[in-house]
């Protein structure tokens, strides 16, 4: 009786953990990367985030306005690896909420990989 017991709630534990948590858009944080824009002269230009990589839609452009060559550069390369690898990351816009990547306009702030893919 004890180990139909024990094996259940193995079961239940493992049936649990392979669960991801759900990544949204209107957080900022676990997002796939979907559209990447660069444009010829400036570079880096804006990413589109989604919360499952298998979406054909998600936010808006976050747009890279106001950073350097050099950051725009390292954000690519966060970008491009994250999207190859299908990690996810977490973004904080200047928005005053840190997101609002439903609105029409954001501006990246910081833009890393998630602990968890």
């Amino acid at each position: 009786m004890k180990k139909n017991i024990v094996k259940k709630i193995l079961a239940a534990l493992v049936l649990a953990s392979s669960f991801s948590t759900a990544a949204l858009v209107t957080d900022c944080k676990d997002l796939h990367i979907g559209r990447i824009w660069v444009e010829k002269g400036a570079g880096l230009k804006g990413v589109v985030h989604l919360n499952n990589r298998d979406d054909s839609a998600g936010s808006y452009w976050n747009y890279f306005t106001g950073w350097s060559t050099e950051d725009r550069k390292e954000a690519l390369s966060i970008l491009l690896a994250a999207k190859a690898a299908n990690h996810r990351v977490n973004v904080v816009t200047e928005n005053t909420d840190g997101c609002g990547l439903q609105d029409n306009y954001t501006v990246a702030k910081s833009i890393y990989l998630a602990t968890n893919p």
